[in-house]
């Protein structure tokens, strides 16, 4: 098969509204796998479709290592991102293998169930500080971003009185303006002591349980738990300020669901398929064919779940937006293996603040229409701008 190499800037590869709004978004039904050159001017394969994707996350000649990690090919070349590969590439499944036995008890069903208590009451205080502001107000910067990292705060343990300085800390780093890692160096230093700190008293929190009885120093801790706020919270508000453009676009929707609040987790469904986006990095340990194409070994590969959502092979009518679409089997999680652990988590952090939302807030609207929301080309996902400002009566 001949392939023709492009190059790609995943997160603004296709005008905003076409990624935001469905209804707008052509279905997807190009070729599985290209050749592109990413941001960071490295060569990789794209795949694109979701049979194709789906089985690559569950092929283990694809992994998070590269055998020399000083010269492998990057997406980003941001230090939070390259994080997410491991440096050693014969000890990379059992890290991570290793990593989730170790932090899947704090994101199981039970420990969820426990925490959303605690999620319902961060989110009651903040829609109604929200609700309180003079209008229009900025809904990412006073809501969306600042529940999300009080969320995940909360679940790694990071003390109430310190989110103000952990906020600041995450501001600094994750885009690539951060290329000569400043934020980053700063915000791991913070982590390694809050480790430090877990270790001498340790609290029912992911941090303390990373360091209690698990061979990690305090230098590990801190990349997990920057790795964990790092996705969570770039991700999570990503998804529930889309969620809003979403449900703002379509009123006849959004009434539905304002109506039915049984209809909210299938809502939210359909809001995480819309705003999937690009996985962590993987590599090829060996040669695979697949899509036509031949992968070499220790060729970067990056699976565009985004695309693989809108896969009309895989869903009936994908670029409609339709709140009760069932079943709604989307990849924006991954799969398998490489299936997020926080998954359960920001399923729940969504489903209560739309409910919320939509009970306190009925007559809540972009400012300006959806198609004029302006967003970022930043290669670590994209997203919004940093205003989404709203109104209500």
């Amino acid at each position: 098969m001949t392939t023709t190499e492009e190059r790609v800037l995943l997160a603004s590869d296709e005008p905003f509204v076409r990624r935001l709004c469905p209804h707008l978004r052509e279905p997807y039904d190009g070729p599985p796998v290209r050749r592109i050159v990413t941001p960071a001017g490295d060569h990789a394969w794209l795949v694109s479709r979701y049979a194709e994707i789906k089985g690559l996350l569950r092929d283990d000649r694809l992994g998070r290592s590269h055998p020399d990690p000083g010269r492998k090919p990057q997406y980003a070349g941001n230090p939070t991102y390259d994080l997410a590969t491991a440096a050693d590439h014969g000890a990379g499944d059992k890290f991570h293998h290793d990593l989730r036995k170790v932090l899947q008890p704090h994101f199981a069903a039970r420990h969820m169930l426990h925490l959303r208590p605690k999620v319902e009451e961060l989110t009651a205080g903040l829609v109604e500080a929200f609700a309180a502001r003079p209008r229009p107000a900025d809904l990412h910067a006073g809501l969306s971003a600042p529940l999300t990292l009080l969320v995940i705060c909360e679940l790694l343990g990071v003390p109430v009185g310190e989110r103000e300085q952990c906020a600041a800390l995450v501001s600094r780093m994750g885009g690539v303006a951060d290329e000569q890692g400043d934020g980053t160096a700063a915000f791991f230093g913070y982590l390694r002591d809050l480790a430090a700190r877990k270790r001498a008293a340790p609290e029912d929190d992911v941090i303390s349980r990373l360091v209690t009885g698990n061979d990690v120093t305090d230098e590990q801790v801190g990349e997990i738990a920057m790795l964990l706020l790092f996705a969570g919270i770039g991700s999570t508000v990503k998804q529930i300020d889309y969620g809003f453009l979403l449900l703002a676009n379509d009123p006849a929707q959004r009434d539905a669901v304002a109506a039915d609040p049984d209809l909210v987790p299938r809502a939210v469904e359909e809001m995480l398929r819309v705003s999937g986006s690009l996985s962590l990095p993987r590599y090829a340990r060996e040669d695979i064919e697949i899509g036509g194409v031949t992968i070499g070994e220790d060729e970067l590969v990056l699976l565009d779940l985004a695309r693989a959502n809108m896969d009309v092979d895989a869903f009936d009518c994908p670029a409609e937006f339709d709140v009760g679409r069932a079943p709604n089997r989307h990849l924006t999680f991954a799969h398998g293996a490489w299936a997020c652990m926080g998954a359960p988590l920001a399923r729940i952090l969504m489903q209560v603040l739309f409910t919320r939302l939509l009970t306190r807030l009925p007559g809540l609207r972009p400012l300006v229409p959806a198609a004029e929301v302006a967003t970022t080309d930043a290669p670590l996902g994209g997203g919004l701008t940093d205003e989404l400002l709203v109104t209500w009566y």
